[in-house]
């Protein structure tokens, strides 16, 4: 048996003492760095992560000093993040970024970070505080690493967040309008359609937008409006009620014309 294969079997065999161990307790203070990351990352891939949280987070405070610290940092923030904790997922990627900026982990901290708002998201007829944050953090991402390896899901998760984005702003346009208070209901129409004019819901909010004109009687931009509404709708569900409210202002504008007429 040559000296390089018995050298080989003998770590393979000490791997195998210390990280199988049959069940027995692992003797962690005869691990090296490398070799405790490696203990941690094993309860990581078992899914073990409260256990891996309680290892990453030794090394990270024990070991700062070695090279290794930086792999931990981030595997401590997937622990939580699998763990369902994306608060303090984010806190524990921020650091990450923060405290190993050359760490090869920082992209993907990034991302991990977006991930874990749009996991704390709320269903669109609740507050967005989260849809926002995971929004700006997706943006960044991309103004970060514009070439980088996240981009393409990046740009997927700000289009579903912009989608309940604009659904919660439609949600709002339609809570006024059923009040009767159409004013209010237009304004937030209008945010709608300068911000989320690319989602499906800017069909609704032009349609109803294009309603509480004709409801306040303001028929100039009801018709202005409801024109461009199937310029750009021409097969919408709206579509033909549209067209019977554009026939309506037009019947109101000849008569209005007709009345002035005689009257002069």
């Amino acid at each position: 048996m040559s000296i390089k294969f018995f050298k080989s079997f003998i770590l393979l065999l000490l791997t195998v003492v210390i990280f199988a161990g049959c069940g027995s307790k692992i003797k962690k203070e005869i691990l090296d760095a490398n070799e405790y990351f490696e203990y941690a990352k094993g309860l990581y891939d078992k899914g073990k992560y409260l256990d891996a949280i309680t290892e990453f987070t030794v090394i990270v405070l024990k070991l700062s000093a070695d090279p290794v610290v930086d792999d931990a940092q981030f595997y401590l923030a997937q622990s939580h993040f699998k763990n369902e904790e994306y608060l303090i997922a984010v806190s524990e990627y921020q650091k990450v970024i923060t405290d190993y900026p050359e760490s090869p982990y920082v992209e993907q901290a990034f991302y991990q970070i977006g991930l874990s708002y749009s996991e704390l998201s709320q269903r669109y007829q609740l507050d967005q505080e989260y849809t926002l944050k995971a929004l700006r953090q997706f943006q960044n991402l991309i103004e970060a690493y514009p070439d980088g390896q996240y981009r393409e899901d990046a740009e997927k998760q700000l289009t579903d967040l912009r989608k309940k984005l604009a659904k919660k702003q439609l949600l709002g346009g339609n809570v006024y309008r059923k009040m009767g208070i159409y004013d209010s209901a237009i304004i937030y129409y209008d945010i709608l359609l300068e911000k989320y004019y690319d989602t499906p819901s800017a069909e609704e909010a032009l349609y109803w937008k294009s309603v509480s004109l004709f409801k306040m009687k303001n028929f100039n931009d009801a018709l202005t409006n409801f024109t461009a509404f199937l310029e750009k709708y021409p097969k919408s569900k709206h579509a033909e009620e549209a067209r019977t409210k554009i026939s309506e202002i037009q019947d109101k504008k000849l008569n209005a014309f007709n009345e002035a007429e005689v009257n002069n």
